[in-house]
């Protein structure tokens, strides 16, 4: 099996003292004598902390040079003792030339007391791959989890995709003479984008180079104490005010404001609903679902069996990088619920995906080779490899996803909604009074929320609030079959168009049809579906179901909502007749005007359009829509999230002039 490029090495190798060294820089990651207490005098001293955080309800910092993880650990250790009640922190961390797993660890050994943290480290930390990773760490009963988003890439490219508000930096990476990248003009700027009036800084180095470009930028920079062989250090406060600084996001596509914790309502309680409470309630919020059938995942999140797999593609497109990007994060939010034995159905037998043509194997094979997903999460592999993996006969080379898996929908949505109440009810519309929304039935307000999350798939156009939304129905149905003699031995999942899965409860589950629907079609089951899903999966295998009876097919239909670029609506809602006023000049190419913020229905969010993909996609959809909501940290890169905003296709079409 072959597997992708990684990420360039620092080429760590361990000294006496114990100290490691990184080899591509001839430097070192810590200090010999005493490394934890190096770290908390240039970075927490130096930018006053615990003090800083106070009162906060959350609080970001940013490391440049993650490395060993020394500064992250320290300071959670610190945050863990000293932060406000209730309050979150937020750790981004930029690091090019990322340790590997076995590498860290090693690292981590050094330091016995700092175990317990260093141990929900060690735990959480994967194989570094290229672009932003978002962990949620904790210790014993989970009180005081912290949010670890690593940016692993060249530090321009990973600032320049990044929107946060950061409180404190910790400028750590190796020396300038050495590693003058990291020390780059045009960095120290993306540095000041990110910061607001009062943020706080630290560099171990006193270099005149980086102090001149921190103070070109906006910082008040002084000379302090340093530590070690190195007598001098750099504070700095940013107090450059310009507005204009704080986002790279186009003006149709700049964050709300940020809501402080409140109450959210939710309307629809499938995958997008559950998985958007699920986001709230770890941030504190209190959450009311509401839907039709007063249960979760009842109906298109309610098929027996869903197959997990990402939708990658060969080129970088967006499409592609989001589905890469929602892989790792589903595959951390299953561990978990497990971990916190929330029960739901959910094996991980792997999914093989089939080549279909000869160009569809060189597809495939270049997915691999640009390292889309590394290894251990993707593997290129052969037909015989491919057959010994399955344990049946197969004819095809393709790719292989070993954390591929079956589930029960329906069972994961109601371990993602836990302890968040339904509400039966009907929704017909929301209302605005004062700062505060009305969930209505009829005429009748049967919620009173601070905000309102839309999650009901097609539903969420007849809410009142946003009937432009481009959403549209596809109608699928699968099949479920008895195995026959060949096809009982199957080990993983089928995909090759249609899907096959191991018997699940004594039955094969083959899908899914992909119709469009027109208003008056009926959602019962029928026989020529399954004889279509059949016939797709006997193209791709067809040794295995040749003895299949039809006449034993059971199955069921859903309805998938659907976007016209097939990736969801994920944000704000927003104010449609603003932004045809706003933007209007799009119309003419008038790209230069200086256009005004956007402007949202304030409080209002939509999460809907997840199409075929919502097991994958939902999770990492609902982190972002929740950092849409308070203000935090992006978990993927600003190009990923405009391109879910629900903004986007106002703004096409503007420019289409079909508005």
């Amino acid at each position: 099996m072959k597997s992708g490029p990684s990420l360039p090495r620092a080429e760590a190798a361990w000294e006496a003292g114990p100290v490691l060294r990184a080899g591509r820089f001839d430097d070192v990651y810590f200090d010999r004598a005493d490394g934890p207490a190096e770290k908390r005098h240039l970075f927490l001293q130096g930018c006053g902390l615990p003090g800083g955080w106070g009162g906060a309800d959350h609080f970001t910092i940013c490391e440049l040079g993650f490395g060993t993880g020394l500064n992250f650990l320290i300071t959670w250790d610190l945050w863990r003792r000293t932060r406000p009640p209730g309050a979150r922190l937020h750790y981004v961390a930029v690091e090019g030339f990322p340790l590997t797993s076995g590498e860290l660890q090693d690292a981590l050994a050094q330091w016995p007391a700092l175990g317990e943290v260093s141990a929900a480290l060690a735990r959480s930390y994967t194989e570094p791959q290229r672009g932003f990773h978002r962990l949620f760490l904790s210790v014993g009963d989970g009180d005081d989890e912290v949010a670890l988003t690593l940016l692993f890439g060249e530090v321009g490219a990973m600032l320049g995709g990044l929107e946060a508000r950061v409180d404190a930096w910790f400028l750590d990476g190796f020396a300038p003479d050495r590693n003058p990248e990291m020390w780059r003009a045009e960095v120290l700027g993306q540095v000041a984008r990110l910061s607001h009036d009062g943020t706080r800084l630290a560099s171990w180095t006193a270099a005149d180079s980086v102090r001149r470009d921190l103070e070109a930028v906006g910082f008040a920079v002084s000379r302090i104490p340093g530590y070690g062989e190195n007598s001098e250090m750099l504070s700095a406060r940013w107090v450059k005010t310009s507005a204009s600084a704080h986002t790279g996001a186009q003006p149709w596509f700049a964050p709300a404001p940020p809501r402080p914790r409140a109450h959210a309502a939710i309307v629809g309680a499938g995958i997008a609903g559950t998985t958007a409470a699920h986001a709230l309630r770890r941030r504190g919020w209190d959450v009311t679902l509401i839907d039709r059938s007063g249960a979760a995942g009842m109906e298109a999140s309610g098929n027996p069996v869903g197959v997990m797999m990402p939708r990658l593609t060969a080129g970088d497109h967006l499409e592609g990088r989001f589905h890469a990007a929602a892989w790792r994060y589903v595959l951390q939010t299953l561990d978990e619920l497990n971990d916190q034995g929330r029960i739901f159905e959910h094996e991980r037998c792997g999914v093989l995906q089939l080549a279909s043509t000869p160009e569809d194997a060189a597809r495939l094979e270049l997915i691999a080779e640009r390292g889309v997903l590394p290894a251990p999460y993707l593997f290129a592999v052969t037909a015989e490899e491919a057959r010994a993996i399955a344990g049946c006969r197969l004819d095809r080379p393709g790719l292989y996803f070993p954390q591929g898996a079956c589930l029960s929908p329906r069972l994961l949505c109601v371990a993602l909604q836990a302890e968040t109440p339904i509400l039966r009810a009907d929704v017909s519309g929301i209302v605005r009074e004062g700062d505060a929304w009305h969930v209505m039935a009829g005429n009748t307000s049967i919620v009173t929320a601070d905000i309102v999350i839309l999650a009901n798939a097609l539903n969420a156009t007849t809410m009142g609030i946003a009937p432009w939304l481009p959403l549209t129905a596809r109608r699928g149905q699968i099949t479920m079959l008895p195995p026959t003699a060949a096809s009982a031995s199957l080990r993983t999942v089928i995909s090759a168009g249609a899907y096959l899965t191991p018997p699940v409860h004594g039955r094969h589950c083959l899908g899914a049809t992909f119709d469009w629907m027109k208003p008056d079609d009926v959602l019962d089951v029928n026989a020529r579906d399954h004889a279509r899903n059949l016939t797709d999966v006997a193209a791709a295998v067809p040794n295995l179901l040749v003895d299949a009876n039809l006449g034993e097919a059971t199955g069921r239909v859903g309805v998938r909502c659907m976007t016209p670029d097939h990736l969801p609506l994920v944000g704000p809602v927003p104010d449609h007749a603003r932004y045809i006023a706003d933007y209007a000049g799009l119309r003419h190419g008038q790209t230069w005007v200086r256009y005004p913020r956007a402007s949202y229905q304030p409080g209002v969010y939509v999460l809907s359009g997840l199409g075929a993909r919502g097991l994958v996609t939902a999770p990492l959809a609902a982190e972002i829509l929740c950092c849409h909501i308070t203000g935090e940290p992006w978990p993927v890169e600003r190009d990923l999230v405009t391109a879910l905003h629900p903004g986007r296709f106002l703004v096409r079409d503007l420019k289409r002039l079909r508005t």
